[in-house]
C-alpha cells in the first residue's frame, strides 16, 4: 500500500481514476453490455489531459488502458461475447490507442490555450506601458485624439456589420494609431504654425514607428500593426507607399477616415473646427481617391442617423482613460 500512497500523493489525479474505476467496477455489475464501459474511461483521461501536462496525460491514458487488458485477463469472457479472442484484442488495441492519442492532443490544446492567453497578457501589458509612455509624451490634445479616432472607428465598424472581433481590433487600432508619435520631437507636435517640409518627413515617420513598437510586442497587436502603418495611404494609390484600394487593410482604411473626420471638426490653434455636416460631405467629396468608398458610405450612415448625438457620444470619449478602455477591451475579449 505504501507504493501506492506515495504514488497518489506525487500524482493527486491517480486517487480520482482509482475512484472512477470503482464506479465502473460497480457499473459492471449493473449494466448488461460491457463494452459500453470502455467509452467511459474518456472522462477522466480528458479531465485529466486538460489539468495536466502531456506526459502525465498519456501517463493517465496508459494506466486506463492497463486497467482494461487487466480485466480481460482475469475474466476474458466479459467483454468478449460472441466475438473471438483474437477480435477482442484487435478492438481493444484501437480503443487503446485512440485513449492515449486523445489524451494527447486534449492536453496538447489545453498548452496552446494557455500560451495563446500568456502572449495575450503580455500584448495588454505591453499595450498600457506604451500608453503610459504614449500619454507623459505626447501633448493631451494628441490622446484625446486618438481616443476619439477609437471612437469613431468602432461606429464604423459597427455600421458596416464587421465581426465584434474586428470591431474590437479597430477599437485597439484606432487608440494606437498615431502612438509612433512618441518618437516625434514634442516641440514639432505642439507646433502651432504650419509644419515645414522637414517637420513633415519626421511626422510621417511615426506610422512606421507605431508599427515596429505594435510588433515587436506581438500577441493581439501584431493584428493590428500593418493597419497602423497603413492608415496614412490614399485609397487611388498616391499614399506613402502607393497602396491602393483593397491593397490597403481594412481597418487601416476605417482609420483613415475616422482620423480625418476627427480632425475636420477639432478646433485647432489656427482654425475652428468644421460641423460633422460639413466634415462629411468633404469627405464624401474624396471618395474613392483618398477615402475607401464602402467606409465613407458607413460614416455618412452614421452621421445621418444620429447627427449631433454621434458628436456629442465622440467628445465624451476624449475624457476617458486610454489604459481603462483597453481595460474593457480586456475584459470583454476574455469573455467572449
Amino acid at each position: 500500500m505504501k507504493p501506492l500512497g506515495r504514488a497518489i500523493k506525487a500524482r493527486p489525479v491517480f486517487l480520482l481514476l482509482l475512484a472512477f474505476v470503482a464506479l465502473v467496477g460497480l457499473l459492471n455489475v449493473l449494466v448488461t453490455s460491457q463494452r459500453v464501459m470502455l467509452y467511459l474511461f474518456y472522462l477522466p483521461v480528458v479531465a485529466g489531459a486538460w489539468t495536466l501536462p502531456k506526459r502525465d496525460a498519456v501517463l493517465i491514458a496508459l494506466v486506463a488502458a492497463g486497467l482494461v487488458v487487466s480485466y480481460v485477463l482475469f475474466v476474458p469472457g466479459k467483454l468478449a461475447g460472441p466475438l473471438a479472442v483474437a477480435n477482442l484484442w484487435a478492438d481493444l488495441t484501437v480503443w487503446a490507442g485512440i485513449l492515449v492519442v486523445t489524451a494527447w492532443l486534449v492536453a496538447a490544446l489545453r498548452q496552446f490555450v494557455a500560451t495563446a492567453m500568456w502572449n495575450l497578457e503580455q500584448a495588454y501589458r505591453g499595450v498600457l506601458e506604451i500608453l503610459s509612455k504614449f500619454i507623459q509624451t505626447v501633448d493631451t490634445d494628441t490622446a484625446a485624439h486618438s481616443v476619439r479616432v477609437s471612437a469613431w472607428s468602432v461606429r464604423i465598424s459597427q455600421a458596416m456589420d464587421l465581426p465584434a472581433s474586428t470591431v474590437e481590433q479597430a477599437r485597439i487600432a484606432g487608440l494606437l494609431h498615431d502612438v509612433g508619435k512618441v518618437e516625434v520631437s514634442v516641440e514639432i507636435l505642439r507646433k502651432s504654425a504650419a509644419l515645414s517640409d522637414e517637420e513633415k518627413v519626421e511626422v510621417g515617420k511615426h506610422t512606421a514607428g507605431g508599427a515596429q513598437m505594435l510588433g515587436s510586442i506581438g500577441g493581439i497587436l501584431a493584428h493590428v500593426a500593418d493597419s497602423v502603418e497603413a492608415h496614412h495611404e490614399k485609397y487611388d494609390g498616391s499614399g506613402p507607399k502607393g497602396l491602393k484600394g483593397d491593397a490597403i487593410p481594412l481597418l487601416a482604411r476605417i482609420i483613415a477616415a475616422a482620423d480625418a473626420f476627427d480632425a475636420m471638426i477639432s478646433d485647432r490653434p489656427y482654425r475652428k473646427g468644421s460641423s460633422i455636416f460639413e466634415a462629411r460631405d468633404a469627405l464624401m467629396a474624396a471618395s474613392g481617391t483618398h477615402f475607401d468608398p464602402k467606409v465613407l458610405a458607413a460614416l455618412k450612415r452614421v452621421i445621418d442617423h444620429e447627427g449631433d448625438a454621434a458628436l456629442t457620444a465622440a467628445m465624451a470619449n476624449q475624457q476617458g482613460d486610454p489604459a481603462s478602455l483597453l481595460g474593457q477591451w480586456w475584459v470583454g475579449s476574455r469573455q467572449t
